[in-house]
Parts: C-alpha cells; sequence; structure tokens
C-alpha cells in the first residue's frame, strides 16, 4: 500500500487565505526577531517549512494579524518538537530540554516570568498576543492544551531516551495531546464565537474533537511511516505499535491504522448526528466552529502532503 493513499481523506474545505506569502515572510521576521536560528535550527530550515503556509491553509478566513499569530505559534511549537528530538540524545541532553519545558509550563500557568532563553520569550509574546483576542475562556483553553502537549514532550523525550515502546492503550491516551488540540480553540478565537462554555464543554462536542484530532493522527502515521521506517529510532506511531504488539508484518499494521482511520470517519458522522439543539444562534456558530476544525486538520494534511512533502523518504 501506498502511503499516499489517504492524502485526501480527511473531512473539510481545502483552501489557502489570500495572505499567505506575506505572513510566510512574516514568520522569517519573527523568528529573526527572537533569535531561533542558528541557536535551534538554522534559518533555511524554516524557510524551508513553510509554516506561514501551514497557518494559511488551517485557517483561510483569518484576517493578517491572526494569520500572523497562527504562524508564529506554529513556528514555535515545531521548533519545540525539533529540540524535544533532539533532547532524546542522552541524559543531560534530556535534563537541558526537560528544564525548559518546565519553565514553559510555569510561563502558561503565570507561576514565573521568562528567563532569557529565546524560546521562552517568543512564547511570552505569542501568549500576550492570545490574551489581547480571545476571552477569558478561550484563552484558557489554549493554555491547557498548551501545558497538555507539552507534558507530553516529557513522555516522548523519556520514550525514545529509555527505548520504550507504548502500547495501542497508551497511544491513544497519549497522542492526542501531542496532535491537533492546541489549534482547535484558535477557529473560536478568530472568528469571534459567542458560544457558551457549556457547549464546548458538551460531550459530543468533545468527542467530535477527539475524533477529528485522531483523524490528523492517523493520517499523520500513515503518511510518514515510509520515512519513519529508515530511521534509527521509530516515532510516536501507531503503525510500528501495533506491528510489534499485535506481532504483524508492516504491510497489515498499515492496513490496520487505515482502518482506523475509515472507523473514525463514520464515528464522526454519527457523532454529528448527536449534536444538541440550543437554539438557531448557537447551532449556527457551533456548526461552523466543527466545520472550522474540519478545515484545521485537513489544512495540516495539505501542507505537509501537497505543499511541502513533509513526509516523503529522505
Amino acid at each position: 500500500m501506498s502511503n499516499n493513499v489517504y492524502a485526501c481523506t480527511l473531512p473539510g474545505n481545502s483552501a489557502i487565505n489570500a495572505f499567505s506569502d506575506e505572513v510566510q515572510r512574516n514568520t522569517l521576521r519573527w523568528v529573526q526577531k527572537f533569535d531561533l536560528a542558528p541557536q535551534f535550527k538554522p534559518m533555511g530550515w524554516y524557510t524551508k517549512a513553510q509554516f506561514g503556509l501551514q497557518a494559511a491553509r488551517e485557517y483561510p478566513n483569518a484576517d493578517f494579524k491572526q494569520l500572523c499569530l497562527a504562524g508564529d505559534l506554529l513556528t514555535w511549537l515545531f521548533t519545540v518538537d525539533d529540540t524535544c528530538d533532539r533532547g532524546s540524545d542522552g541524559a543531560e541532553a534530556a535534563v537541558a530540554m526537560k528544564a525548559m519545558l518546565y519553565e514553559f509550563i510555569d510561563i502558561l500557568e503565570d507561576k514565573r516570568e521568562p528567563s532569557e532563553n529565546k524560546l521562552s520569550n517568543g512564547l511570552v509574546n505569542v501568549l500576550d498576543r492570545f490574551r489581547a483576542i480571545s476571552s477569558p475562556f478561550l484563552y484558557r483553553q489554549f493554555c491547557g492544551h498548551m501545558i497538555d502537549y507539552l507534558k507530553e514532550c516529557f513522555f516522548e523525550i523519556d520514550m525514545q531516551l529509555n527505548k520504550y515502546v507504548p502500547s495501542i492503550r497508551k497511544y491513544f491516551e497519549m497522542r492526542p495531546f501531542g496532535g491537533f488540540y492546541i489549534m482547535f480553540p484558535l477557529v473560536a478565537i478568530f472568528e469571534r464565537f459567542s458560544l457558551p462554555a457549556e457547549v464546548y464543554e458538551h460531550e459530543t462536542v468533545k468527542e467530535i474533537e477527539l475524533i477529528l484530532n485522531l483523524l490528523g493522527c492517523f493520517s499523520n502515521d500513515l503518511h510518514s511511516a515510509e520515512r519513519e521506517r529508515k530511521l534509527e529510532t521509530i516515532g510516536f506511531n501507531l503503525i510500528f505499535i501495533a506491528q510489534r504488539e499485535l506481532q504483524m508484518p508492516y504491510e497489515a499494521a498499515v492496513q490496520y491504522v487505515a482502518d482506523y482511520h475509515d472507523d473514525y470517519l463514520l464515528k464522526l458522522d454519527q457523532c454529528m448526528s448527536k449534536i444538541p439543539y440550543w437554539s438557531k444562534s448557537i447551532n449556527e456558530q457551533l456548526d461552523r466552529y466543527i466545520q472550522g476544525l474540519y478545515t484545521m486538520v485537513r489544512g495540516y494534511d495539505d501542507w505537509a502532503i501537497i505543499d511541502t512533502g513533509r513526509y516523503k523518504s529522505a
């Protein structure tokens, strides 16, 4: 089975924001402003990654300032993600990376001011800008997802450092925190929705968010598998976890994840039919929110597969 079979099966619209090129240039200016290159990655890495284009794919209707904020957040997240990968190289690197992660969490919880760490200063800049345009509820939700992601980074560092292969059950427990949750509140923040907290927290809405998150993760695993197979250390990928736990050949494990992908598409349809009715205004906004989540997850897939070939084998 080709790892491109599932290139276009994620739900959602495929579009690119008109500010894409300008925002891409802005992300590079942001990298320079906070001196992320070359300490963390060379400037060429940021140029090739096209995080501004990623933001334009995920939020095709955002205005310029909103899109710049999304692009800067994505730049920060992928820098942290890559730095965590290098933090798995040995015990000393892991200690240094974990200290940085603890500082990020303290900043998100308003427990301390940033140190001289350049990534900490970049995080504060992003948070200040989100605080200025978000409702208190959505800002707290965003920060909560950020903290969950950073805690999942601890898990992945230890997983790589200790050569630990998690179980399928552990994958479903931990993988969503490193998936797409962080980017979901941006849909509501950018659209300035006025949905009550009880709507966001309703069990059906939360289930839809989880399903869309996992659909994005399954797609990521399917597309990245061929590249990851050639790496010395395999990442947090359900294909390789299933291959080991269920003692199946690689191709069977690929089909196993593809079947999960299809099953979750069906689950998504079932959940959509269970959305309760609150009022005309609330349900219209909720529908736009969910469609925005579809577009966000699909946008990531299009950026990774179509625009950048991120998962192609080296």
